[in-house]
């Protein structure tokens, strides 16, 4: 598992030890909502593990799903910035471990660690650009093209890149999880998974699936 997401891994032990004691571990359920929006934010969140959305509601209630997170990383940290409020909500998909650090104490460790105030800066650097490139699909690539995007990206894999023999998987998500990653609806989406079966792009497994025609998603991905 990567640990690009983890903003504290060029500390020594004995720092990330100190920064640890700053942070408050809690288990939430899946499905507890962890910040909505207009919530003045005090902390940063730091997912342990578990798996976390971050996404939007319209006035009519249909979500677009953001961001999924995977450990380690942090989430919540646009309330650093700004009016300190969250703008999207945020929900525990399975059982977490979540820690919780203070603002306060966040900003006297990227003034102390100027290294790790680097690589907070490129994790936002990261997300500023998948959220580009999320528009981007939405308002230019049809349906397949972008559940081939979402895919790709599920299983750690980006377009074009070259893997081995074993074919990658993602975890199982509901059609309508998929549909609200990529803009679009439930009906829509089952409709793509089963083109996908049948043209034999992908394996549908109990708990996982498996990208069996790695080269046509990735032509399919690159439009």
């Amino acid at each position: 598992m990567s640990d690009e997401g983890d903003i504290f891994r060029s500390l020594e032990p004995r720092q990330r030890a100190g920064v640890e004691r700053l942070i408050t571990y809690s288990i939430y359920p899946s499905g507890q909502i962890l910040h909505t929006p207009n919530e003045i934010g005090q902390q940063l969140f730091v997912l342990r593990s578990g798996r976390v959305r971050v996404y939007k509601l319209s006035s009519e209630g249909r979500a677009l799903t953001l961001m999924m997170l995977e450990p380690p990383t942090i989430f919540g940290e646009m309330t650093l910035v700004g009016q300190w409020v969250h703008d999207t909500f945020a929900e525990a998909m399975v059982e977490c471990e979540i820690g919780v650090i203070r603002r306060d104490a966040l900003r006297q460790i990227l003034t102390h660690h100027p290294q790790v105030a680097l690589d907070f800066m490129e994790l936002m650097g990261q997300r500023l650009r998948a959220m580009e490139n999320k528009l981007a699909d939405i308002a230019f690539k049809s349906v397949p093209q972008r559940l081939a995007s979402v895919l790709l990206s599920l299983s750690g894999v980006i377009p074009s890149q070259v893997v081995g023999a074993s074919p990658p998987s993602v975890v199982r998500y509901t059609h309508q999880q998929l549909a609200e990653m990529i803009g679009s609806y439930r009906e829509t989406i089952t409709k793509a998974i089963g083109e996908f079966r049948e043209a034999g792009l992908i394996r549908i497994e109990d708990d996982a699936i498996s990208l069996t025609d790695l080269a046509q998603l990735q032509r399919m991905a690159n439009g």
